[in-house]
């Protein structure tokens, strides 16, 4: 749709459709010109049927004898019958003929500012209906409310012309038509070239695109039936396992003892509920949790209550909608890093509504309007959405890198490949099934929800969907970002991002590797990485002249006769990418070492002043940085100042983002860290990933289910955005208790690790293991209803049933 509404373009054909229009409203077509020629005739010519039949067959005939064959070699009978007689009823002023008049094209308001697309009326024109039976010509289009056998009269098309210039030829934008059903799509062609040929000057001009669509049922496919039971008997299986769980732990204590064993319950805060049960005889080491957890037992003072959880109950709980929403709502463990968990929220949000613009920018109808504002100084936040991407690329190097770190680290890994290795396999298995089972509503299901104008035009340019059955493999093997080369047949293509994070994480544990061997040599070698991505962005960016955002309002500056414009050299790219993942890389490696030398660093002003002052600035010019001279026309903005722009802003957003991250851990960011830690991110966060995979697909659904362009406002764009945060995470949620929780718990579900011990999830944080066990003491007296005491009564529960159940 993109070369439909180019603003290169627009300009040239709009005296053109304008004319078209102005033609189509004063042709027979039109009512008010037939009722106004129609009044000038005598009041007794007027009821000579035969006059009658003549004056409105004359109309018909003049328009489809412009073509060589004449009208019986170029249209269908049956189209060329209810063509006529379709016409004579609009004399007859009949509704439904006045109604399909209505439905056709018109010209809309703004055509100078970028709203070119004549929609029509679509469901005007299929909600007529009229009598089946074409024997009768008094009671062929009969009023649907005296018809006793309705079907539908009319069909909406979207006609497809294209401009003859020479030997070149341009797309001209859809025209809607509402004519009688029987008219196929070549009919449909036909009758509007006719129209186009009263224009003389375009008579040699306008030709017929050859692919005009109307609306009608898409065929059904195997792969739609076949994702839809897939799909259907895991969400039987997940309703049938939530079921069981609910009736059987009424009953059956060892529900709740798995239960409490899967992390929901803090086992650190028990106190003395038994005289046998006391502090010092609690488990003190995650280790010592995690066995005790798999043992699923309850320390007791010189004794364990051992209680064995048969494998199917263990099955049951990892499909259970109840257990799974459980441990989407848990809290995250002692030592976590919470406020990565706010970060993660927000950027995603910020991603969401720079997809907003950048998506919505082709059914904006006043999209000049749109481009200016743009450039103002507000919007920068919208324009640079796309550092919310690179905050994930920062978190995603932070994350695996300090998890792997760790794994190593243990007296088990120590000086082992294992973990580095079988972190390939975790991560495969964590981000594949559900991409794959999004992947596979994408191409079979997405096709038949909704309808409307643009999701024929979009038939038309050719569904993103179909691109999908031809490159479906280069998303599973994470190569979509390469593969296809042309950008606008890539499968899925805000799914890049998955793509370049895999790449980047399949150079990680090599580099761990080395950081472990020789920690000098391994920063050397972070260091040398991230100088070769900032070259590469910079240099791709000096050798092709290429725009600095993704809405292209600097336009492309080519200095090589070799630049592809349906390629993306930087933008999907690892190298763009893998500056923040660097970074992030780096920064995971300074807090390891911190946690492992059980130091902090002492609180300074000058660097908390120091700090955040350097963050403030470079994120400011990371993100208003094009504000202040960079939103001019090409020639002034020059290649030397993208250069500095693209070389430098990537790494000053790294530098700002690490530094919250750092003030946050050695409590430098004291009102930040509050913020960012709340409890509501947490949820949220775990929802990230099956957030990411669907939101531009209901965001696609939402905008092609348009009947109309609307019009850019800034309250309107954020009522859209506000609108699809809650749609997204609604239906995020169904994926995550349906399809992700259930095979990652099936996955682990012999490990010995509980939820908030996954090290290397994306989505899950790393946590910081403290140096010294805290202390607890014996809760005397009455005790609040916070909710540690609800966990402590919770486990007193758990303690004396399975002590009933052994004796």
């Amino acid at each position: 749709m993109a070369s439909i509404l180019s603003m290169s373009t627009f300009r040239v054909v709009v005296a053109l459709m304008s004319s078209l229009a102005y033609i189509s409203s004063v042709s027979a077509l039109n009512p008010q010109f037939a009722i106004l020629t129609w009044a000038t005739l005598p009041a007794d010519l007027q009821k000579n049927p035969l006059i009658f039949s003549q004056y409105n067959q004359t109309f018909l005939d003049k328009l489809l004898d412009t073509f060589p064959g004449g009208h019986i070699a170029n249209v269908s009978g049956p189209c060329y019958e209810d063509t006529t007689r379709f016409l004579a009823d609009i004399f007859n002023l009949k509704l439904y003929a006045l109604q399909m008049v209505d439905a056709f094209f018109k010209p809309p308001p703004g055509l100078s500012d970028g709203n070119i697309l004549m929609l029509g009326a679509y469901d005007l024109c299929l909600e007529i209906k009229g009598n089946s039976s074409y024997k009768d010509p008094d009671n062929w289009y009969e009023d649907p409310e005296n018809s006793t056998e309705l079907v539908q009269l009319a069909n909406y098309c979207l006609v497809r012309l294209e401009l003859v210039v020479g030997n070149n030829t341009s797309p001209l934008p859809p025209l809607a038509t509402c004519l009688p059903k029987s008219c196929s799509p070549a009919d449909v062609d036909k009758l509007m070239l006719a129209i186009v040929h009263s224009i003389n000057y375009a008579k040699d001009k306008v030709r017929p695109a050859g692919n005009t669509a109307c609306d009608e049922p898409i065929p059904p496919q195997k792969g739609t039936t076949a994702t839809l039971i897939l799909l259907g008997g895991l969400a039987v299986i997940c309703l049938f396992a939530t079921a069981v769980h609910l009736l059987a732990r009424t009953f059956d204590h060892r529900y709740w003892l798995w239960h409490a064993q899967s992390g929901l319950v803090v086992r650190q805060e028990i106190t003395q509920i038994q005289p046998k049960l006391s502090v010092e005889t609690l488990p003190q080491t995650e280790r010592q949790l995690s066995e005790a957890s798999d043992r699923c037992e309850l320390p007791t003072g010189g004794e364990s209550v051992k209680v064995k959880v048969p494998g199917y109950i263990k099955l049951v709980l990892c499909f259970s909608i109840v257990e799974n929403t459980n441990r989407l709502l848990a809290p995250s463990a002692p030592g976590q890093m919470d406020y990565l968990n706010g970060i993660r929220v927000l950027s995603m949000w910020w991603v969401m509504l720079g997809h907003v613009h950048h998506l919505g920018a082709t059914f904006f109808g006043n999209r000049g309007e749109l481009v200016e504002l743009m450039k103002g100084f507000p919007q920068q936040l919208i324009l640079n959405a796309n550092l919310g991407v690179d905050t994930f690329f920062l978190l995603s190097g932070l994350v695996m890198t300090y998890s792997l770190l760790r794994k190593v680290e243990h007296s088990r890994y120590k000086r082992c490949a294992a973990p580095l290795l079988l972190s390939y396999v975790r991560r495969l298995y964590r981000l594949t099934p559900l991409y794959g089972a999004i992947l596979l509503v994408y191409m079979y299901v997405v096709p038949y929800l909704g309808g409307g104008p643009f999701t024929i035009l979009i038939r038309q340019e050719g569904s993103p969907t179909e691109s999908c059955k031809n490159y479906w493999w280069t998303n599973l093997l994470y190569v979509s970002n390469f593969l296809p080369e042309q950008k606008d047949k890539m499968c899925m293509n805000w799914t890049w991002f998955l793509s370049a994070d895999m790449q980047l994480f399949m150079l990680t544990p090599p580099v761990i590797a080395v950081l472990i061997k020789c920690p000098k040599l391994g920063m050397g070698l972070l260091g040398a990485l991230l100088t070769a991505c900032i070259v590469a962005v910079s240099g791709l960016v000096t050798i092709y002249g290429l725009p600095l955002t993704v809405m292209d309002l600097q336009a492309s500056l080519p200095t090589s006769e070799a630049l592809k414009f349906d390629y993306d050299y930087n933008y999907d790219k690892p190298w763009l990418g893998g500056i923040n993942y660097i970074v992030g890389m780096a920064l995971a490696v300074l807090l390891a070492k911190r946690r492992s030398n059980s130091s902090k660093i002492r609180w300074n002003i000058g660097i908390f002043v120091f700090g955040w002052a350097i963050s403030f600035v470079l994120a400011y010019f990371a993100i208003f940085g094009l504000y202040y001279g960079g939103l001019d026309t090409p020639v002034q903005m020059t290649l030397s100042r993208r250069w500095v722009y693209a070389a430098l802003a990537r790494p000053a957003w790294a530098v700002a983002i690490g530094w919250v991250i750092f003030a946050c851990q050695f409590d430098y960011g004291f009102a930040v860290k509050s913020f960012l830690s709340q409890r509501i991110w947490t949820p949220l966060s775990r929802l990230t990933y099956a957030a990411f995979l669907i939101h531009f697909i209901i965001l696609q659904s939402y905008f092609t289910s348009l009947r109309a362009m609307l019009n850019y406002s800034t309250y309107e764009a954020l009522s859209i955005f506000f609108s699809q945060v809650v749609a997204v995470y609604a239906v995020a949620y169904l994926a995550f208790v349906v399809i992700e929780m259930p095979l990652r718990q099936l996955g682990r579900i012999n490990s010995q690790s509980t939820y908030e011990t996954n090290e290397d999830d994306d989505v899950t944080t790393p946590t910081t293991t403290p140096t010294t066990t805290p202390t607890t003491t014996p809760n005397k007296g009455n005790t609040p209803n916070t909710p540690g005491n609800r966990s402590r009564g919770l486990a007193d529960r758990l303690f004396n049933r399975a002590k009933k159940g052994e004796n």
